[in-house]
């Protein structure tokens, strides 16, 4: 167990986690309580305390040398931190507060301060509320860890909905918010659809493409008796897997003489659990992952030493994308055994399908590489490219260019979380080879013992093929109307959108022409949590397991989500227009973003 304390996300890398002691030290340094009696740092910060002030002295503080000796992390804590301002050169970095120090509490106010306030000061925690704008929950003391276990860095995600609860955002609270930061899809009924939306579903009932307005299905309840209360299968209920079975041969498989039987499928109790079992499952090996890619992969595969874990960065200016014989001089390169991607991807949004994914597929073929390919948004696609599609439907996997479902090293995860939007209901599944299902089954057997059985009985209808394909059409005229306005209000703010999203439901923002303190992703995230506005800053997305990397690529970019419901999105864009608004013009630009997208309304 670890001896250093408690770690959180850094804006210096994914996986770095900084020792909350040092954030709260340095926020401590730097707050109203202790300039008002600190001499000797206000004397080199100036009275007003806002002066510069280099970070190798900062570093060099007694306090902070029995935290951390590596002024890189020092950096990093400090350049997260709201209400300080960071600039580096070739030969010195140094900070400094934005806000001037205000006047001293007279004597009658300072004893009001309760007798916690003051030994959390003597700890080195800033208690002033005018400092942080937290409720004063927000720098209480962590309970303390217990012998054997360690602190465990929660994911961007999970960092981010934290800040925002400090501010007030809960359940109770979360009409007045714009969640934009959480992978959520809605799970709002049609007739609460905007009204372009509903016309177009009306439409295209009359038309007989689709058999109801309300959609092909509607579970109310979920039935639990004493047929299903016995231990199931780890590996998931037959009739769930016959049926996810039956779902990939009927719309990818069509016509081919390998088809996927109950054999190849494993039903897991979420997309984060498929990813567990499948790493347990792997040997010593070499895995190539790209950058930027989900948030989880880092935390996830820091926790397996037997797989080392290779990043493969892709570059803005290619569109966040690798050509085949990129691909495939890395895979023989980095001797790799394996390659994890999410397909379309989250956060960029950019999608490989078509003759693209079928060289994909015969890559891994030939090199003996296995995919894992995370396709929990293979529903959401916005292009018109080849694809199992007619005019009204577009999908994409990678099972569509498999050749031998028991032979090829392609391994898919999917599930309803996302494209059935349920996620709530846990439920997803790894289609691969057999050899596969039966590793992971004997994972499952001590990880988890296998999903709820109650509930995967009452999904199978779900899966009917034919419902999924109505679902699919209002699915994507639903988000295609949301992703074309979000664009559109992006644009007009001048945030930059260079490779709008070809799929998922994330927008992968540039706001590096903002002006400061909006130009970074910790700047943009904090100004947009005063406005009630959630949104998930780049880096969290720079895959580092381990923290190996010192730089991040990715400190001028955010991810916005358009998963929730339309209402909720123009809560929040309107958010962020007005702070950008409080800031002041935007830089010059070289290309208007109006042009980077084709949408209506």
């Amino acid at each position: 167990f670890f001896s250093i304390g408690q770690f959180w996300p850094t804006p210096g890398s994914v996986g770095a986690m900084v020792d909350v002691r040092l954030e709260r030290q340095l926020m401590y340094y730097f707050s109203d309580k202790n300039l008002w009696k600190d001499e000797w740092l206000k004397e080199k910060i100036g009275p007003d305390a806002t002066g510069w002030i280099d970070v190798a002295m900062i570093a060099s503080f007694k306090r902070v040398q029995e935290i951390t000796s590596d002024t890189e992390l020092v950096v990093t804590c400090l350049k997260r931190m709201k209400d300080l301002e960071v600039i580096s050169d070739d030969t010195r970095t140094q900070v400094r507060r934005t806000r001037s120090l205000p006047e001293q509490p007279t004597k009658k106010d300072a004893d009001q301060l309760s007798e916690k306030d003051t030994e959390e000061g003597n700890q080195g925690a800033s208690t002033s509320t005018a400092w942080d704008e937290m409720p004063r929950k927000a720098v209480e003391e962590p309970p303390p860890t217990i012998p054997g276990f360690r602190e465990v860095a929660k994911t961007g995600v999970i960092y981010v909905m934290d800040q925002a609860a400090r501010l007030g955002y809960s359940s109770a609270t979360s009409h007045e918010w714009a969640n934009l930061g959480q992978g959520s899809p809605e799970t709002t009924k049609p007739k609460n659809w905007p009204t372009n939306v509903r016309k177009r579903l009306t439409e295209l009932v009359e038309k007989g493409v689709l058999s109801s307005e309300a959609g092909p299905w509607n579970i109310e309840s979920i039935e639990v008796n004493e047929e299903n209360l016995h231990y199931g299968n780890p590996n998931g209920d037959l009739a769930m897997r016959q049926a996810v079975a039956r779902y990939y041969n009927e719309l990818y498989r069509k016509g081919k003489s390998s088809l996927y039987t109950a054999d190849n499928v494993a039903i897991v109790g979420g997309g984060r659990l498929a990813l567990t079992r499948l790493c347990c499952a792997m040997g010593n090996i070499n895995l190539g992952h790209f950058l930027p890619d989900y948030t989880a992969y880092a935390e996830l595969l820091s926790q397996f030493k037997a797989i080392n874990s290779i990043p493969i960065l892709l570059d803005p200016e290619n569109n966040f994308r690798i050509t085949l014989r990129e691909l495939k001089r890395e895979i023989v390169g980095r001797g790799l055994s394996a390659l994890l991607l999410s397909n379309p991807c989250n956060p960029t949004g950019q999608l490989i399908e078509g003759e693209d994914l079928k060289g994909w597929v015969k890559i891994a073929r030939e090199t003996q590489c296995t995919l894992v390919l995370d396709e929990i948004y293979s529903r959401y696609i916005y292009t018109q490219r080849m694809a199992p599609t007619d005019a009204h439907w577009r999908i994409v996997s990678s099972a569509q260019f498999v050749e031998d479902v028991d032979k090829d090293p392609v391994v898919i995860l999917d599930g309803l979380t996302k494209c059935w939007r349920m996620p709530g209901l846990r439920m997803c599944w790894i289609v691969a080879p057999r050899s596969v299902i039966s590793a992971v089954g004997a994972v499952g057997s001590f990880l988890d013992g296998g999903p709820s059985l109650p509930m995967q009985r009452a999904l199978v209808p779900v899966l009917n093929p034919k419902s999924v394909i109505e679902q699919t059409i209002m699915l994507q005229i639903l988000f295609s109307h949301k992703r074309d306005f979000c664009l559109r209000r992006l644009a007009d703010m001048g945030i930059e959108v260079d490779s709008p999203p070809q799929g998922t439901f994330y927008i992968w923002c540039d706001v590096g022409q903002l002006p400061p303190p909006l130009n970074s992703c910790w700047g943009f995230f904090r100004e947009c949590l005063k406005e009630k506005v959630i949104c998930t800053p780049g880096v969290f997305f720079d895959v580092n397991p381990g923290s190996r990397r010192k730089l991040n690529r990715y400190e001028t970019f955010v991810r916005l989500s358009y998963g929730p419901s339309f209402k909720e999105i123009l809560r929040g864009l309107d958010g962020i227009q007005r702070v950008i608004e409080r800031h002041g013009k935007v830089r010059p630009r070289q290309e208007s973003s109006t042009a980077l997208y084709s949408g209506g309304d």
